[in-house]
């Protein structure tokens, strides 16, 4: 026991100079390296690490509306649109049959319900009625015209609207 008291002991024994210099060498150097940035993943790539962030492509445009079949103007008299639904309705008859006139009224919206009620009801009256008439009499079927009144703000005077399917 009292040889490895003595070697505890001994500055020759465990501790030697050059362990002792290294010893000490560690201890001032290491407060040193404590304000380094260390090197990592990061070092090279800042985004390491991080999920990734997809690129989302803004919405494609929407595709143009197909223009209608037909359209006539409010105040369009039925002398001018006439003969142009007459000739238009032969040609779809005789190109199928038992196509649909689909005829629709866009009307301006108004400010209250009661006023949008009542320029429906006098824009189906002077404008959707009289070309739907039209129609019948070029050679359609009752069965085959279906007629909708529909309030939209981008008009700003009523116009009636004939597709086909």
């Amino acid at each position: 026991m009292a040889a490895i008291i003595r070697n505890f002991c001994s500055f020759r024994g465990i501790m030697a100079p050059r362990a002792l210099l290294l010893a000490g060498s560690i201890l001032l150097v290491t407060p040193l390296l404590a304000g380094c940035k260390l090197i990592d993943q990061r070092t090279f790539n800042p985004q390491a690490g991080k999920p990734p962030k997809p690129y989302v492509p803004p919405a494609p445009p929407a595709p143009k509306p197909k223009p209608p079949f037909l359209q006539i103007e409010d105040g369009t008299p039925e002398s001018d649109y006439g003969p142009i639904v007459d000739k238009a309705v032969k040609a779809a008859l005789a190109r199928k049959e038992n196509v649909l006139f689909i005829v629709q009224l866009l009307v301006p919206l108004q400010d209250d319900p009661a006023a949008q009620a009542k320029a429906m009801t006098d824009a189906t009256q002077a404008d959707l009625e009289p070309v739907a008439r039209r129609i019948n009499t070029a050679g359609a079927q009752p069965i085959q015209i279906e007629m909708h009144a529909v309030a939209d703000g981008s008009v700003k005077h009523p116009v009636v609207r004939v597709d086909v399917r």
